[in-house]
């Protein structure tokens, strides 16, 4: 029997100091907070604070309400997560699992509104920043009125002040890999990619996974309206599975637009997903697909639905893929 208790509370001493040590890896964060991090009753207030302190292998849980990269207005501050980072939302701020979360429930934003609430003109060009990551997971989150509409004729796709507003996901060196799960990608403007822009370049993979997300409403001025997958001498592999693309606009690609150029490589997998009411000025509704003569683009694109229609404004000198789906070769002098 003395064996039996003494059995009992080593093993509930064990569970206690597993408890605790669990707990450690996770940081906290409830707006309007003041604490360091280190539980609901101590939550950061500022998810930036968690983001700086946060260590490889840990996970960073978000309460309910709405985060901006800076107070200062600085157009260029982002979220920028490092490797080894889960950063969850949808909490309420009471939960001890992250089981319990319910981010349908608890909304909690990303915004990039950081200067005047009622103008679009000065908030952030990019509201999160992913650079050569290999195990970053983000899961519950709005991510919203990030802004990267440039005047300047003469500034480029892939410049940080005119592409990928909501998101910039660089794979530069090596394999790199950030999994998306359950975001909503919203009002977010740009000239190019307006909700993510999913790049790889010098020889880098992009492996991105995205899964059960909504693009709603985004707008870029050029080119990809919801998404832009590049492969600039690299190869851009992002996956794009069961997400929701509704109501996004661009001139070239409406939803998603697939690109290769410098010897890249675009072997996107985009499959399960309800593409409806996108639209493009000009060609490609839903997917617009460009590259060199140096390249190679063959994403996989299948078992989509859409609510649009093939047109003939779908069609320029090269072979439609699918409904909606523009593919066009550019002379690489052109990049």
């Amino acid at each position: 029997m003395k064996r039996a208790i003494v059995t009992i509370l080593v093993l509930a001493g064990f569970l206690q100091v597993y408890a605790q040590n669990a707990q450690s890896q996770v940081l906290f964060v409830k707006k309007g907070a003041q604490g360091n991090g280190s539980s609901w009753s101590q939550a950061f207030g500022d998810l930036q604070q968690a983001l700086q302190h946060a260590k490889h292998g840990m996970e960073i849980w978000v309460a309910a309400g709405v985060y901006t990269p800076t107070q200062s207005g600085n157009r260029n501050a982002s979220f920028v997560i490092n490797d080894g980072i889960t950063l969850l939302g949808g909490f309420s701020g009471t939960e001890v699992s992250k089981q319990q979360r319910n981010h349908a429930t608890n909304a909690t934003f990303l915004s990039g509104n950081i200067g005047d609430v009622n103008a679009n003109e000065d908030n952030s060009y990019n509201i999160v920043y992913t650079r050569n990551v290999s195990q970053v997971t983000v899961d519950g989150f709005i991510i919203c009125h990030g802004n990267a509409v440039s005047i300047n004729e003469k500034e480029q796709e892939g410049n940080r002040t005119n592409t990928g507003a909501a998101w910039y996901n660089e794979a530069s060196q090596g394999n790199h890999v950030v999994k998306i799960n359950n975001c909503i990608f919203q009002y977010n403007k740009s000239n190019y990619a307006a909700g993510i822009y999913n790049l790889a370049i010098n020889g880098a993979t992009n492996k991105s996974e995205i899964t059960n997300c909504q693009f709603i409403q985004n707008n870029a001025q050029v080119e990809g309206g919801a998404v832009m997958n590049v492969g600039n001498g690299g190869e851009c592999g992002v996956k794009i599975e069961n997400c929701i693309l509704n109501g996004n606009f661009a001139l070239y690609g409406g939803a998603i637009f697939n690109r290769a150029i410098n010897n890249g490589t675009n072997s996107a997998f985009i499959a399960f997903n309800s593409l409806t009411d996108n639209k493009a000025y000009i060609n490609g509704a839903d997917f617009f697909n460009n590259r060199d003569n140096s390249s190679l683009n063959q994403p996989t694109i299948r078992n989509n639905t859409t609510s649009n229609s093939p047109s003939s404004s779908d069609l320029l000198d090269e072979v439609k893929l699918t409904p909606n789906t523009v593919s066009r070769m550019r002379a690489s002098s052109r990049h």
